[in-house]
């Protein structure tokens, strides 16, 4: 036991806190001796955007939360299939995964999950490719689907957990994790697919970086997720500046597995991005924020439905302009609040979603361009989703922050705001964007490609495909045998 003296009006009163609560006090606090005025003030204004993760209810048992988690997991799977209208996606193959990690999986199984494609690696995918070529061909379209779906479901299981620290309130913790698999604009690119899993790994890595868990289990997830991430995308170079930040608040290493786990992944690009080249179509600065405002700001306001209608009205300019304009004045009053974790970490979410965005869209000025078919497909709108799931965050955050000051006497009313926060703000666009049709969805089914192939293979099975697949792996044989 720890004792602590208060004095007031001439007496003294000896307060008794336990060791643990002294011990946990002292293990959040800064490094009383960081070496310098500087990096002491340093210490001390980033400390807030690295709280320390309150421990978990003690009510479930450990087996119970295992259980818990895994039905999470399946039911958001499950949910994320069920989004697409049309040909289910489970009956499609998506861009790279059909033309580049499937036949390279098939031809060379090990070297093509370091094989860079555009420029850079993509190790996630290609360990996706390299599980789906284990069962048989004709599954390859449920696989690529269904492991896009898991890997969607666990970053929001995972960011549940990651966010305890700055969401207290597990009822907006699920929002939180509810708003990855119920995304509104998710189904124009992102979802079921393998390639694009890099961008919920890219959210998932922002809560990874801002995560202090108490167990090795969850310093072991949050490092895997940010090696997952920095090894499938250099974008997440652009989280340097919070893995810096991250450095400097935390100075003992046992805070740093997720900063490892970034920092190995990133090893591990460096080599394909410096000795590769990629297409590249240049773009202004103000193209890139336009692209922002209409694709990030408005999208996580008026969600997909509302953002067509704006379109095709020909008022996409004036909403984005309107929407900006919201966000901007709940960022203004999130970082008005006292709370200092709170500004902190609505400062940090919507300042790496504008680098993540308008870096990508620099870098790749081609998704700045008007789609030819803005019905079913807006180009690029993958660069756009962590940055609205950010958004989403910051939000959740704020108002997570601002219940927590209502006090004991008023928590039914704060739990009763929370609901209606769920139903009434996202709960609209997750219920008018459940479902729609995407590009994705008049795509012919696999089987009936398959079936194609198959034949040109029967009548010259030393062929390889145009679509690049071996007829030794369409025919049954082993990859390469002849």
């Amino acid at each position: 036991m720890t004792q602590t003296s208060d004095k007031a009006a001439g007496s003294t009163a000896v307060v008794t806190q336990p060791a643990e609560v002294a011990t946990e006090k002292a293990a959040a606090s800064p490094d009383p001796r960081p070496g310098s005025p500087v990096l002491f003030w340093l210490r001390r204004w980033l400390a807030p955007l690295f709280p320390q993760a309150p421990p978990a209810p003690a009510a479930w048992p450990g087996a119970a939360r295992v259980l818990g988690n895994l039905a999470a997991i399946a039911l958001g799977t499950v949910i994320m299939l069920a989004r697409q209208t049309g040909v289910p996606a489970w009956r499609t193959l998506w861009a790279e995964d059909r033309s580049i990690f499937l036949p390279q999986a098939l031809s060379a199984p090990v070297r093509s999950l370091f094989t860079p494609f555009a420029g850079y690696l993509e190790l996630y995918p290609r360990l996706i490719a390299g599980v789906v070529v284990r069962f048989p061909l004709s599954d390859a379209a449920a696989g690529f689907a269904v492991a896009g779906a898991l890997t969607a479901s666990c970053v929001a299981v995972f960011v549940f957990h990651a966010s305890r620290g700055h969401v207290y309130r597990p009822e907006l913790r699920v929002l939180l994790a509810a708003s990855v698999v119920l995304l509104p604009t998710a189904l124009e690119e992102i979802t079921n697919n393998a390639v694009n899993t890099t961008w919920y790994l890219l959210f998932g890595a922002f809560w990874a970086l801002l995560w202090r868990p108490r167990s090795r289990w969850g310093m072991a997830f949050a490092a895997l997720v940010c090696f997952a991430t920095a090894s499938s995308t250099p974008l997440a170079a652009f989280y340097l500046p919070l893995a810096a930040a991250r450095l400097i608040a935390l100075p003992r290493v046992r805070e740093h597995a997720a900063t490892i786990g970034w920092l190995a992944g990133g090893l591990l690009q460096i080599p394909a991005v410096l000795t590769l080249s990629r297409g590249h179509v240049s773009t202004t600065l103000a193209k890139a924020v336009a692209f922002y405002g209409q694709n990030v700001v408005l999208a996580a306001v008026a969600g997909h439905r509302g953002t067509d209608l704006l379109r095709s009205a020909g008022w996409l300019g004036g909403g984005a302009i309107i929407a900006a304009v919201a966000v901007a004045i709940a960022v203004i009053w999130a970082c008005w609040q006292r709370d200092p974790a709170v500004r902190a970490l609505v400062v940090a979410a919507v300042a790496c979603g504008v680098i993540l965005t308008l870096g990508a869209v620099l870098i790749s000025g081609q998704v700045a361009l008007p789609s030819a078919r803005p019905d079913l497909y807006v180009r690029g709108s993958r660069y756009a989703q962590p940055a609205v799931l950010l958004l989403i965050s910051a939000a959740i955050a704020a108002v997570d922050g601002f219940l927590r000051r209502t006090g004991i006497r008023r928590e039914r009313a704060a739990h009763a705001t929370a609901a209606v926060l769920l139903v009434a703000v996202l709960g609209t666009t997750w219920a008018t964007d459940f479902r729609y049709v995407n590009s994705r969805a008049t795509y012919k089914p696999w089987s009936l490609h398959l079936a194609r192939i198959s034949h040109t293979c029967s009548e010259r099975p030393r062929l390889r495909t145009p679509g690049g697949i071996p007829c030794a792996a369409v025919l049954g044989s082993r990859p390469g045998r002849r």
